[in-house]
């Protein structure tokens, strides 16, 4: 925001200590990042399974401090851990699962927006963010208008993912390896909504009826994604 400095965020964990904490006291912790065997009432965080909670931004409401707010390197390693320890998990329903995780994908995006981030740090999260939102997505197959998981948020979400990505790379110039990837994937998933959508109206159906069908041509395809972002560190070229 022009004539407004950004913080750089502090935060060490996935999620702050004081939302974890607040959220334990609130019953609000979601079961995946409940520590593996906790019989407390109320149930305890595992602070390396919790993760930070979409909160939207309120008019007037001050903007969070340096500690709210997780790091490029920190924002990194949450993508990671939701792709390689939450996104396939067979703890919950893939529906629930989805759900979880496009509102973590949500926050990640959302505390990048709130700092002083430089565009080529940033792309790389924005791009593991997709990455991992759309193999995902692609996983729900046609259940995806059941259950906990909103078709209509999901693809929402997906859209605002490729908008925060196609305005990172426009400011920076660059390098970004995997633009051309990232500008296809755009290209052939926005083909392939408008395609489905002209399908439901031509059988009489609701887009939100067609979800599987938007999705489903383009699954195989978006399914190698989450080997993209690695879980480790160390690993493949998401580094």
């Amino acid at each position: 925001m022009p004539g407004c400095e950004l913080p750089v965020g502090t935060c060490p964990d996935m999620c702050p200590a004081a939302e974890r904490a607040q959220r334990e006291r609130e019953r609000r912790l979601h079961r995946l990042e409940v520590a593996p065997g906790c019989r407390q009432d109320p149930p305890r965080a595992d602070p390396q399974r919790a993760v930070k909670e979409y909160s939207r931004p309120a008019a007037g409401k001050p903007r969070p401090p340096p500690s709210q707010l997780r790091p490029p390197s920190v924002l990194l390693a949450t993508v990671r851990y939701l792709a390689g320890e939450v996104a396939e998990s067979a703890d919950a329903a893939r529906a629930e699962v989805a759900s979880f995780v496009v509102d973590r994908l949500r926050a990640v995006r959302l505390d990048l927006a709130l700092q002083d981030a430089g565009d080529a740090e940033a792309a790389v999260v924005l791009e593991a963010a997709l990455a991992t939102l759309l193999a995902v997505v692609a996983r729900l197959g046609p259940d995806a208008a059941r259950g906990p998981a909103d078709p209509v948020l999901l693809q929402a979400q997906v859209q605002e993912g490729f908008g925060s990505l196609r305005r990172c790379y426009a400011r920076g110039a660059g390098p970004h390896p995997r633009q051309p990837a990232f500008q296809g994937l755009f290209l052939l998933y926005n083909l392939g909504e408008s395609g489905s959508q002209q399908l439901g109206r031509a059988w009489g159906q609701e887009p939100s009826m067609t979800v599987g069908a938007r999705w489903r041509p383009c699954a195989r395809f978006y399914s190698y994604l989450l080997l993209c972002v690695p879980a480790r560190p160390s690993a493949g070229p998401w580094q």
